[in-house]
């Protein structure tokens, strides 16, 4: 299961930075109009840097998981018939487009309709890209994983983590009371409250193994393995303890050390981030491999 750490890490800040495009170019793409200043520029062009460095991470991670990696490059040529080269395909098209979105920007360009096309692309690559690594896992062979439990959770990383890296970008670097038009992202924090409470619901009813509606293999008297076991209540805790200190910070105030913008971003941040993390060992955990 350990070993699965590549794919670990691939699949969350690829999901990641699927969601926080959905959050950041949605709007834009559906404004009736740009109004750019130098606060909007910035706050741009490090939402546009941290999505293709998720990409760019992600990419580079996968290549661990590769027996022989120099072969990566034939991936690409079974589009027709494999979802890993669909899935690789959508990657590197999100990626470009997100690059050219960059550029866009960098160069003062974003006030031509080709940015906003060029957003609208990327927004429907990262969808395709998010489809494709669902598909993958979805094999008639592995029962586990071949039920509407992988789409789930995968669509419940990308909105649950992209919203709450709208909202961290939008509380640090644009501010909850910023004037310019990308204030709106600090808001996504009660929608990321919504995915949480979403993601944690999830987890109890259907958890393969673990959750209430079990997922039965075969007959068998073998209990499931006390690290998977381990590895779904630390997520379900880690999903508490991030929602909690959410409605201190939010709703209720609390001490200045909760209160205070930093913790406030990265704490929670880091809870639901590591719940993801160990949801995706369990993942990995439901059909073991050879040698684990």
């Amino acid at each position: 299961m350990l070993k699965e750490w590549p794919l670990v890490a691939f699949t969350i800040l690829g999901q990641t930075a699927v969601g926080m495009s959905l959050f950041f170019f949605l709007p834009i793409v559906l404004s009736a109009e740009l109004n750019w200043n130098v606060r909007s520029r910035e706050g741009t062009l490090l939402v546009l840097g941290l999505i293709l460095g998720s990409l760019v991470i992600a990419a580079a991670l996968s290549f661990f998981h590769l027996r022989h990696p120099f072969r990566a490059r034939r991936v690409l040529l079974n589009l027709r018939t494999s979802w890993l080269s669909r899935e690789i395909f959508f990657e590197l098209a999100f990626m470009g487009l997100v690059g050219l979105a960059f550029v866009f920007v960098w160069t003062e360009r974003a006030g031509d309709v080709l940015f906003k096309v060029d957003l609208a692309a990327a927004i429907i690559a990262g969808v395709l890209f998010l489809v494709s690594m669902s598909k993958l896992y979805m094999l008639e062979t592995l029962s586990p994983w071949n039920s509407a439990y992988t789409g789930m959770s995968f669509f419940l990383t990308t909105m649950t983590l992209g919203a709450l890296a709208a909202a961290c970008v939008g509380r640090i670097f644009v501010g909850p009371r910023d004037p310019n038009r990308f204030g709106y992202l600090s808001s996504f924090w009660l929608v990321a409250v919504f995915f949480i409470m979403a993601n944690a619901l999830f987890a109890v009813l259907l958890t393969p193994h673990h959750g209430l509606d079990r997922f039965q293999r075969r007959p068998s008297l073998r209990p499931p393995a006390a690290a998977s076991r381990l590895l779904y209540l630390g997520r379900l805790a880690l999903l508490a303890g991030g929602f909690v200190l959410i409605l201190l910070s939010e709703f209720v105030g609390g001490p200045e050390w909760i209160a205070g913008r930093i913790p406030v971003l990265c704490v929670p941040f880091a809870l639901i981030l590591s719940s993801e993390v160990a949801g995706r060992f369990l993942f990995y955990s439901f059909v073991p491999r050879s040698g684990d």
